[in-house]
């Protein structure tokens, strides 16, 4: 049997099958109806499915997942520095549209840069749903410094689970430099606890979040690039 493509047939929107030796371009969004549960699978063929909105994947054996991509890459304008306050701060964020999260849904969101400081400050973490004035979700304590320390590195990795479209976890890793001559770095992590209660009803923004204890000039950390995603 030949292999054939699916196209557009071009007569009142039809798709039929052309033969892959002439074939023609699929214009215009492809709309996946969504399913109450998971198709059964097809020996050979892979399947494209919706289920609550998003688009799913399944193998010939029977293995699903779903068709994940970036959501706005750096999702800034460009460096955000975090200098001269020791007020908690924005360092990274995530807007998320209404509703979007279900049960079993997984965001992520990276970011790295570079950090330097005077005397001994500390530095404390947090992730919040709404913005910084928004819901914590998860914190990392204060934590201090090497002594006048500059551009050292850090990464902060952080997972948003939802466990119910209202209920919510974050597990927070920060890795901080603290020796630009031999690369060592310090790995912190937040305590995972039970699920929060948000409210993802209205369009949202997640963010991560850093606060100084002391503000000077000179305690300064800037988030230099980074990514964030739907995983799930």
């Amino acid at each position: 049997m030949a292999q054939t493509a699916i196209v557009t047939g071009g007569t009142n929107g039809i798709l039929q099958a052309e033969s892959l030796a002439s074939p023609e371009t699929l214009n215009g969004p492809l709309q996946l109806a969504n399913q109450s549960t998971t198709p059964a699978a097809v020996a050979g063929d892979a399947l494209l499915y919706a289920s609550g909105g998003q688009p799913f994947w399944e193998n010939p054996q029977g293995l699903t997942g779903s068709l994940v991509g970036c959501q706005g890459g750096l999702v800034t304008a460009g460096i955000v520095t975090v200098a001269t306050t020791s007020a908690e701060t924005v360092l990274q964020t995530m807007t998320l549209p209404a509703a979007d999260p279900v049960a079993g849904t997984v965001y992520r969101m990276v970011g790295w840069g570079v950090y330097s400081d005077t005397a001994t400050p500390t530095l404390a973490w947090g992730s919040r749903w709404g913005g910084v004035s928004g819901t914590s979700l998860s914190t990392i304590a204060a934590t201090a410094l090497g002594s006048t320390v500059s551009s050292q590195a850090f990464k902060v990795d952080c997972v948003l689970n939802f466990l119910s479209t209202t209920t919510a976890q974050v597990y927070m890793e920060v890795l901080l430099g603290t020796s630009t001559s031999t690369d060592a770095t310090t790995l912190l992590t937040s305590t995972p606890s039970s699920a929060t209660t948000v409210s993802a009803s209205a369009a949202k923004t997640w963010v991560t979040t850093v606060t100084w204890s002391a503000s000077s000039s000179s305690n300064t950390l800037s988030l230099l690039g980074g990514y964030s995603l739907r995983l799930a």
